[in-house]
């Protein structure tokens, strides 16, 4: 009985350093199998493919074991004896076909270049779904090197939705490089998210407190309704303002991210 050929795994060092000519051909190799796949992709009407994908208008032939190798989503499409793997044609609904298209040249040789702003959601969306984990990490670094006080909102709810390590990185922008969270709270983004994700939004809130009452809580505040006009200190000790030992009054609101502190008890 014919037996089956099967190639051991290989383990693929770190070439950072120590970088030789033997390296360097391992590296051109490399380049040269992404190459070719990118041509079997794009030939793939005449190259042996056996399964199209269906997304929007347009009939994408591919080959299922390169999906299938690459995704444990279509691995599992295909190897279950599901409707896609029998009637060859795969329904593709909620992404568009440039976003596929990226998808696919990632699926195929790994390549990551044709990223950006316009489409990095969407593929980090597609990865998700697809388990494509390193295409979705890649995103996901994308996206957080390119944050602004404009749409870290979106992020966040993009990172609660499909991404939680983009989730932290929003939450962490948010309480700690937004100067003012006035910036945030008059935008329409986070009047949205008070009312499609207000345990979201709830989030925020408890997040910045936290954040704010780690900075403030070993420094010195100052009033000067003394009759001297000499400035009396106050020490916020854990959630209390205090004058020397004695207690003062704790934080009695909190508005945006400025602590509101209460009057000075009288005797």
């Amino acid at each position: 009985m014919p037996r089956t050929l099967r190639i051991p795994h290989t383990n693929v060092k770190n070439t950072t350093t120590n970088f030789n000519h033997s390296n360097m051909g391992d590296f051109q190799s490399l380049k040269d199998l992404s190459k070719d796949l990118l041509h079997l992709f794009n030939e793939a009407s005449a190259s042996f493919a056996d399964v199209v994908l269906k997304c929007e208008s347009f009939n994408v032939p591919v080959h299922k074991n390169i999906l299938a190798a690459r995704s444990p989503v279509f691995s599992a499409m295909f190897k279950n004896d599901m409707r896609e793997s029998q009637e060859k044609i795969v329904d593709i609904s909620d992404i568009g076909i440039s976003v596929l298209r990226t998808m696919l040249v990632y699926i195929y040789t790994g390549n990551t270049e044709d990223i950006n702003m316009s489409n990095a959601v969407d593929l980090l969306f597609a990865a998700d779904k697809y388990q494509l984990m390193k295409l979705k990490k890649v995103c996901a670094e994308y996206l957080k090197s390119n944050a602004t006080n404009q749409n870290v909102l979106n992020l966040l709810v993009i990172g609660d939705l499909h991404d939680q390590d983009l989730k932290d990185f929003a939450v962490s922008f948010i309480c700690h490089e937004v100067a003012e969270f006035s910036v945030l709270e008059n935008t329409e983004e986070w009047k949205r998210l008070q009312t499609e994700k207000p345990s979201l939004a709830m989030e925020i809130l408890i997040s910045l407190v936290k954040a704010r009452d780690k900075k403030v809580k070993d420094l010195t505040f100052f009033k000067t309704s003394d009759p001297t006009g000499k400035p009396q200190g106050f020490k916020f000790d854990g959630n209390k303002l205090v004058e020397g030992n004695k207690f003062i009054e704790g934080i009695n609101s909190v508005k945006s991210v400025g602590f509101t502190f209460g009057q000075q008890q009288k005797s």
